[in-house]
């Protein structure tokens, strides 16, 4: 990073944002791009930034403000109109905390709109100028804003605002501002109840005939100004027999109007319970309904599997039938016959049950317990003395008494221990393996030896060769 600080030119003027997220300190490059910075100081000493939102954010990328309608389409330059970009070989998109300004999507349309970066973003080079960045630890207060939630049209949905803009160094002495203050929501909230308090007046001199109008307007207004308000014939007579009471005391409407509400709303319930009744109900299925139901359902589900197997299983024999073509009647005899087999075994095993962890821990403890019950039945028996005939006695007596039950048998350790034969000692047991097949038997039998010599090797080759193997 210094190394790109390095690069950079000397800034020259400071600006101190206060926002809703803290300080945030801004260096200008006044030189570089003297249109842009003498924009932003002079809508600053203005206040013209003060009480306006952040109102784009895009994570990891920019967050733009400077719009006093908080729309994004708003905003005024000081010139009266957009401005030039301004672009330097030296400035460059390529870290975040730069701040510059925003446009309208073409070239030279700059106005109040600014906009902080987040990281580098070398899309938007010669496109938007940079004019300043933002210095110190001020930087993560511009980090704290780019982590607030968005909504679709990455619009902050708390967006945070600038509270108040400060001029630390103006770098241009010459600024003249203007009277000129934007409105904030507040007086925007002010000015629209004044104009609606206000009275409407009629101007006649829209319409055609508006001097006619006007004098009936006035003739109109005399009128009343002369009788004041205005009343029926009614009230006006004095004739005795009309009487002057009210016919319906308010108090009495009130009551009649409660009265019809009520009236009202029994109807409105009585309708809603009409159309409810009158919906079709699906009518209650008893338990056995509802089993018949799903064994009408399994039996279609059946028949379609069987259906299915069935082109399967045809399908299959056509193939077989392809393969079998070139065998003999014997040979497909065979082969037919092994087919059964497989048939017959994958039957068997599909119709094992596949037992589960649980169901086998269960069947090996009901195992265990008869395995325990006959041991225990076992001893009880071997409690009692065994009845014998009295003409068996001696060593036939034992043993008829060790085969009365399964357990009867003692278990004898026997430590057998391994004899390892010597490989030079040998005896009547050792035996000779020969391979006919071996090629170098194969050439002993073929070539017999010269005089003898070869029934001698071959006796000391078998001799070596036993030797081996035992």
């Amino acid at each position: 990073m210094s190394n790109i600080y390095n690069l950079e030119p000397v800034t020259k003027g400071k600006v101190l944002l206060t926002t809703s997220h803290g300080d945030i300190e801004i260096e200008l490059w006044a030189r570089e791009a003297p249109k842009a910075c003498r924009n932003f100081v002079q809508l600053c000493l203005e206040c013209y930034y003060d009480d306006t939102i952040f109102h784009r954010l895009v994570k990891g990328f920019c967050i733009q403000g400077g719009d006093p309608t908080g729309t994004g389409t708003g905003g005024d330059s000081i010139y009266g109109e957009d401005f030039a970009d301004e672009f330097h070989q030296r400035l460059k998109f390529n870290r975040r905390g730069l701040l510059a300004t925003a446009n309208k999507g073409e070239p030279n349309s700059n106005g109040s709109q600014f906009f902080f970066t987040l990281g580098e973003a070398p899309e938007l080079q010669k496109k938007h100028t940079i004019f300043g960045k933002v210095t110190g630890n001020t930087i993560f207060n511009v980090l704290r804003m780019a982590e607030m939630e968005t909504d679709n049209n990455e619009r902050p949905l708390e967006p945070p605002s600038i509270r108040k803009t400060e001029i630390l160094n103006n770098p241009f002495d010459d600024i003249v501002t203007r009277d000129i203050k934007h409105k904030t929501g507040e007086e925007k909230k002010k000015e629209k109840k004044k104009k609606s308090q206000m009275k409407a007046t009629k101007n006649f001199k829209l319409l055609s005939f508006g001097e006619e109008a006007e004098e009936d307007e006035e003739e109109v207004q005399q009128v009343s100004n002369k009788l004041g308000k205005i009343s029926s014939a009614h009230d006006k007579s004095n004739d005795p027999s009309l009487s002057k009471e009210v016919a319906v005391s308010e108090t009495q409407l009130k009551e009649d109007r409660d009265k019809i509400k009520t009236q009202a709303e029994v109807i409105r319930e009585k309708l809603k319970k009409e159309i409810e009744d009158a919906r079709p109900v699906a009518p209650d299925q008893t338990e056995k309904e509802h089993k018949l139901d799903a064994l009408k359902k399994e039996s279609e589900k059946l028949l379609l599997d069987i259906k299915h197997i069935g082109k399967e299983e045809k399908e299959e024999m056509k193939i077989e039938a392809e393969k079998d073509s070139h065998l003999n009647e014997s040979e497909r005899e065979t082969v037919n016959e092994f087919r059964k087999e497989l048939k017959e075994f994958k039957i068997k095993q599909s119709e094992k049950k596949i037992y589960s962890k649980k169901e086998r821990e269960k069947e090996t403890m009901l195992k265990l317990e008869k395995f325990n019950q006959k041991i225990k039945d076992n001893e009880a028996e071997q409690a009692k003395p065994a009845e014998l005939p009295e003409d068996i006695a001696g060593e036939e007596e034992e043993e008829l008494l060790n085969n009365i039950n399964l357990f009867g048998h003692s278990l004898i350790d026997v430590d057998r221990k391994a004899k390892v034969k010597d490989a030079n000692i040998v005896d009547d047991d050792t035996f000779e393996i020969y391979d006919p097949r071996h090629p170098i038997n194969k050439r002993k039998r073929e070539k017999p030896g010269k005089k003898g010599q070869k029934g001698q090797k071959g006796e000391d080759d078998k001799w070596k060769r036993s030797k081996l193997l035992t």
